[in-house]
């Protein structure tokens, strides 16, 4: 059986607030020379939350990433969306789950169901539990504490349905950002994502 000491969910998380406020132009200057995919659609709500993490846990410290698959065998059983890495101890102190989705409610509750199957697995399997990225970050098991805290961000309005987080643009407008950051990329106006 799972043990519930073991998974913390963040229930009051304080940290800076972008000074974005529903300003498109400023959401897309803070992410356009990211190089991220923006094609899947909860692409450009993780990368704001990164950027908006970034304030609190400072680069030449923290380490911010996501987009982690992990699995036990051959398939994939998840993907870790955030993941702030400590550079001293090089520990996991922080996962955190995006869901730019139009039901929020059902987001959440799938955020939070991702969040203990993982630590359900880190638990039960944690000899075969293997990580893979795009991206150069190596993750292990021995870098997670069983206890390390999980947060659940959303677009704006989200808090209301239970995350912990919420963005300063609406779901409509992460929307638009999307197409303006593809339609940049595609006109080579922005880095793309290289593969």
């Amino acid at each position: 059986m799972f043990k519930a000491a073991a998974f913390f969910f963040v229930s009051t998380f304080v940290v800076s607030s972008l000074a974005l406020a529903g300003d498109l132009n400023a959401a897309f200057d803070s992410i356009k020379n990211s190089g991220a995919d923006f094609d899947p659609d909860g692409a450009v709500c993780e990368q704001l939350e990164r950027v908006r993490l970034a304030q609190s846990y400072p680069a030449d410290k923290f380490l911010i990433t996501g987009d982690i698959e992990y699995s036990t065998g051959k398939e994939t059983v998840g993907e870790l969306d955030i993941i702030v890495i400590d550079r001293v101890t090089n520990k996991v102190v922080l996962f955190g789950e995006v869901k730019c989705w139009k039901n929020m409610e059902d987001g959440l509750m799938k955020a939070k169901s991702q969040m203990m199957r993982f630590f359900w697995n880190l638990e039960k399997h944690p000899n075969s539990l293997r990580f893979t990225s795009d991206s150069d970050t190596n993750i292990t098991v021995d870098q997670i504490p069983l206890n390390t805290p999980f947060y659940t961000v959303g677009p704006q309005g989200s808090v209301a349905q239970g995350a912990t987080y919420e963005l300063d643009l609406t779901l409509k407008e992460t929307q638009h950002l999307r197409m303006m950051l593809l339609k940049c990329q595609q006109n080579g106006e922005c880095p793309s994502p290289q593969y």
